[in-house]
Parts: structure tokens; sequence; C-alpha cells
């Protein structure tokens, strides 16, 4: 596989470059992602995890499903990375392939993996470690009428740019934000909190994740400038601290035994 950093120069060039769906975080957020839920881990349950996946690592295993999105055999995955409901709709369980869904039957799979083949655990594995990051990126739970703000063309300090990538890459890149940041915006929460953020419940953190989104479009004359940055980094700083602790709770629980 390419190294992180190959890999993200070239998704970074390829972003740049496309006004239509790109990721959510981008490569560097889904590892921070992975990078904390490390750190949120009980004894022995990384090494349990890691068996699973095999030669794959934790980072890799976070950018598998956008790593695949060239191969057609995994087209029917495309949907699972996001759901749409309208603006000032609130969410109605459907039986489509979402984020929320998508997300729930994997948890659910690998609670009950003695069920499942070696494959089949792997699979769910790194459908886990990648939706979670995409969950609490706000526009991965966005409006369907602009595509998670796919089709909301702005201007990011000169540059256009649609606004779901100025969430996914653009303000990371920008504010150069770093993993040692996402773990202190967690240093805030007490150990009873952070138990609290851990309780598994999918939809409960999709509408979390989609509270965000007032701030998401709190922008004028589709410009987004230096003071919205500023304003937008703690709330992705939180966001992806969130996801990993997240993260390391649904694994904690699939692998306790």
């Amino acid at each position: 596989m390419k190294n992180i950093k190959t890999l993200f120069i070239s998704l970074t060039i390829y972003c740049s470059l496309q006004t239509a769906t790109c990721f959510a975080w981008g490569p560097e957020g889904h590892h921070y992602v992975a990078e904390i839920a490390k750190l949120y881990l009980d004894k022995g349950i990384e090494e349990k995890v890691q068996k699973v996946l095999g030669t794959m690592t934790f980072d890799e295993a976070a950018l598998w499903m956008d790593d695949i999105k060239k191969d057609h055999a995994y087209d029917n995955m495309k949907p699972w990375h996001y759901i749409n409901i309208d603006k000032d709709k609130t969410y109605v369980k459907t039986d489509e392939g979402n984020v929320v869904n998508e997300l729930e039957k994997s948890i659910a799979k690998l609670n009950n993996k003695k069920d499942l083949k070696e494959d089949e655990i792997n699979t769910n594995v790194k459908i886990v470690f990648h939706l979670v990051g995409d969950l609490h990126m706000p526009l991965h739970d966005g409006y369907g009428d602009d595509r998670g703000g796919n089709d909301v063309k702005v201007d990011f300090l000169g540059a256009q740019k649609n606004l779901h990538y100025v969430w996914d890459m653009a303000i990371i890149e920008h504010k150069k934000i770093t993993l040692d940041d996402c773990i202190k915006a967690g240093s805030k929460y007490s150990k009873t909190q952070i138990k609290e953020l851990q309780k598994i419940d999918v939809v409960k953190w999709m509408e979390e994740s989609r509270s965000y989104l007032k701030d998401v479009y709190d922008f004028k004359d589709n410009t987004i400038t230096e003071e919205y940055i500023t304003k937008s980094v703690p709330i992705i700083e939180k966001q992806i601290f969130i996801a990993g602790i997240r993260l390391a709770a649904v694994l904690n629980q699939a692998f306790k035994n």
C-alpha cells in the first residue's frame, strides 16, 4: 500500500481539482481518529484488532473505504459514507444503505463475530474504522439538495472550492491541525464525561454531528473568511477526538471476549 504521506499528497491534488464528492476529514483526519482510538483501547484489544487486520495498519484500515472507491466491485458501498436529511427535518429510519444503517449493521455483526468468517470480520472492522470517522464530519450528515455541501461553491481565501472539501481537508491543511491538537481538544473532558460520550448510539452520534450544520453554513456571499475558519477549528478538533474515543468504544465492546 502507499504510505500515508504519498497517499495524502495524491489525494490532495485530486480533491483540489474536483467539485464532486471527496472524503470526510481526508486522510489526515481519518489517521487522527485511528490514532486517538488506540489511546483509549482496553488492555489487549489493540493486539486482537491487529490480528484481524493482518498486515494492514490501523491507519490503512481507516482509509480502506476511500481507497476502494475506484474499484467498481465495491460500488454498493459508495452511499454508505453519508446520510442525507432535508433541512429542518428529523431522522426517520429507512432500509437504505447509509452511514447510520451500515455502521449499526457492522457494529452488530462484530458484537456477534462468532457467526462470521475471518474475512467478514476483517471487512466489518475496516468499515467501522472508516464510518465512525465519516459520521462525525457534519456534512456527511447533511442536506441532500446540495449533496452534503459538494454543490456549494465557495471562495476559500481566494481559491475556488466546495464547502465539503473545505471541511474535510482545506481547513485542516490551512490551520495545520495536528493529532496533538485533536488530543488536546479532548483534554477538557473528565473520565466520567468521556465514558458518557462513548456510549454507543449511532443515531445520537449522527444527530450531534448534524447539530453543527448551523455553524458549517454560517458564512456570507459564498466566502470563507479567516474568522470563519478560526471558529470552525475547535469543532473539527472536537469531532475528530470524539470519533476516536467512540471508535475505541466500538472495538472494546466487540473484542472484549
